[in-house]
């Protein structure tokens, strides 16, 4: 699991409105991403219960995006504060799947290299 440190309030981050917002949008996942002031990235993952009825499906494609960013240190880039909203058509894929999913839209799209 991803340190408190690095993770991202996104009530109070989605009220902010003095912000510059960066959208990019793949099959499974939306990523938002704007700049912030500190020394290191944070990030937080929206589930809705539209991409499984049970918390514990949720929580579990929740647990696995959280530790694909920690492992590969995604959290070390300077700067910048990261929601990714997680699309239902995710329900049907593995962990092996989803990894791969995120790390071609996170490569792909140019939002962290």
């Amino acid at each position: 699991m991803l340190a408190k440190k690095y993770r991202l309030q996104i009530q109070n981050w989605l009220k902010n409105k003095n912000k510059r917002i960066i959208s990019r949008r793949s099959d499974f996942f939306i990523i938002r991403m704007s700049a912030n002031d500190l020394f290191f990235s944070r990030f937080g993952v929206i589930i809705s219960a539209k991409v499984s009825k049970s918390a514990v499906k949720r929580n579990r494609i929740k647990r696995i995006i959280y530790d694909f960013i920690r492992l590969n240190k995604f959290n070390e880039i300077k700067g910048n504060d990261v929601a990714i909203t997680v699309l239902p058509a995710i329900a049907k894929l593995d962990k092996n799947e989803i990894e791969k999913e995120l790390k071609n839209v996170i490569t792909f799209q140019h939002i962290f290299i």
